[in-house]
């Protein structure tokens, strides 16, 4: 299902606009009425039905022959399909394929070499046809753009230009073998050529486009955007790869998700929605629930009259029925989560790679659910950094920059645990579970520490994940942890294989 709930809404993306209104041959109003087919089709996922075919030519000409073999080609469902996985990738495709069509329409001459290269000799004829159609397209747009200006700006002779001849040499085009192939052609090797390349390589970073786009939001992005952020893309694609080849770590992301949902924080409440008992009465328009005084008139001429009157209104006497259900339902919104995460020197290598390929899979989750995260990187005593990714403060920078980092130092689980109950008195925070990442090469020895994390637990509901990365134990991390997950790694082997084994030890 598409973001985009209007054409109009689409034109506030800054580059979508860009690539309609940079100056071209065609008329601003032609570009923007292409750019909504195109955008119906790949953007909202439609079979464009062109209904009236002569009427659609006399509209769009030589753009008829061009939409007509761009939907009959095999990439076409492959782009739109792509389309369909996240707003990012909607935005490129559109942007992809609107170029190509806008470029080709604006200045064939560009495109003639490669046209005249791709073809065989004998599809001479249907190119110069096709060629002669589009300059009488062009005419037909520059003609009703200056019959809509103020006579003032009208040239004094208006350009001579039969429409129906031009709605029949496109119909003509189209029913023709010879000029049929020219098309399949021209769609696969001129409009497609590139742009399957392009799509296999949007396919292949989709997961680092769409962090990008969640971690900046209101930013555009397109293939720029990779030279712009090439630093952070190859941290973001990196990681998101491992958790995608990583069998183990899914296990365990799965894991913790179920976990969200079985101790989700719904309470019964009374829904006006529930239909289980009888509250009052009220007046509506419910006939299913109507009281049969009501039912009385329908049995009187007169009364029937004033019976359908007040059904209008909504002013039947009718049951109010309450009933015990769940507040908010499926749609209710899940708490927030502070994670941290163990960046002293023994968590360099495979549990580095590991610990950030975990946070970025659980921040990307959360930014897509509009769930608040905050993310502390700690290491030595007194050494801890936090980083917020909320509506109102958004540190993506430093969120990515964590991703370049490189651990060291020493560890001190009291630094970060102290930090995260901090946090959790926040009226932000308050119902957040915490998450622990770390290779367990340290314990807890302030015991203020974890009575105040039994008292958030008591109070709050809050819960504390933890996962040991390189480690066959807890270290000591079960005693006061609801959920414990040991993800062995065997060194000198390659990261996708390194989680070799998974223990979850849970104290429930």
């Amino acid at each position: 299902m598409s973001e985009f709930s209007s054409f109009e809404e689409l034109l506030d993306d800054e580059e979508i606009r860009e690539t309609i209104t940079l100056p071209r041959n065609i008329p601003r109003r032609n570009r923007e009425e292409i750019a909504e087919i195109l955008y119906r089709e790949i953007v909202l996922g439609e079979d464009y039905e062109i209904k009236d075919a002569a009427r659609f030519i006399g509209r769009f000409g030589v753009f008829y022959l061009l939409l007509i073999s761009l939907k009959s080609s095999g990439e076409w469902e492959r782009l739109k399909s792509l389309a369909r996985e996240s707003r990012i990738s909607a935005l490129i495709m559109l942007r992809i394929v609107l170029t190509k069509v806008l470029e080709l329409l604006d200045d064939i001459g560009r495109f003639e070499p490669l046209i005249k290269n791709a073809l065989p000799g004998h599809m001479a004829l249907p190119f110069e046809q096709f060629k002669a159609i589009l300059e009488s397209t062009l005419e037909l747009w520059h003609r009703r753009m200056a019959g809509a200006m103020p006579s003032m700006f009208k040239p004094s002779r208006p350009p001579q230009f039969d429409e129906t001849g031009l709605i029949e040499r496109v119909s003509h085009f189209g029913k023709d073998d010879a000029s049929r192939q020219f098309l399949g052609l021209l769609s696969r090797d001129i409009m497609l050529a590139d742009i399957s390349g392009q799509v296999s390589e949007v396919e292949d970073h989709l997961p680092s486009l769409e962090m990008l786009s969640l971690l900046y939001p209101g930013r555009n992005w397109d293939h720029s955007m990779l030279e712009l952020h090439r630093t952070y893309f190859a941290n973001l694609h990196k990681y998101s790869k491992i958790v995608e080849r990583s069998e183990d770590i899914r296990k365990i992301l799965d894991r913790i998700g179920r976990i969200e949902m079985e101790y989700g924080a719904r309470r019964q409440s009374i829904a006006s929605y529930s239909r289980s008992e009888m509250h009052s009465v009220t007046t509506s328009g419910d006939l299913q629930h109507m009281l049969p005084v009501e039912s009385v008139k329908l049995q009187d001429e007169t009364l029937k009259s004033l019976f359908f009157a007040r059904w209008a209104e909504g002013k039947l006497l009718t049951y109010q029925l309450t009933g015990r259900n769940w507040a908010g339902g499926a749609r209710k919104k899940r708490g927030p989560m502070v994670a941290m995460v163990d960046t002293s020197g023994s968590m360099h290598g495979a549990p580095e790679v590991v610990a950030k390929s975990i946070i970025l899979a659980l921040v990307r989750r959360m930014l897509k659910e509009g769930r608040d995260a905050k993310v502390f990187l700690f290491s030595s005593v007194g050494q801890s950094v936090g980083i917020e990714l909320t509506d109102k403060s958004k540190m993506a920078s430093e969120f990515l920059d964590f991703l370049n980092y490189t651990f060291e130092g020493g560890t001190d689980f009291n630094t970060a645990l102290r930090e995260g109950l901090e946090t959790l008195k926040e009226m932000q925070y308050r119902n957040a579970d915490i998450l622990f990442i770390t290779d367990g090469l340290s314990v807890v020895s302030d015991e203020r520490i974890i009575s105040g994390l039994d008292e958030m637990k008591k109070n709050n509901g809050t819960r504390l994940f933890t996962i040991i990365i390189g480690n066959d134990d807890a270290g000591g991390m079960d005693r006061f942890s609801d959920h414990v997950f040991i993800l062995s790694t065997a060194d000198g082997r390659e990261i996708e294989s390194t989680a070799s084994a998974i223990k979850l030890i849970s104290a429930r």
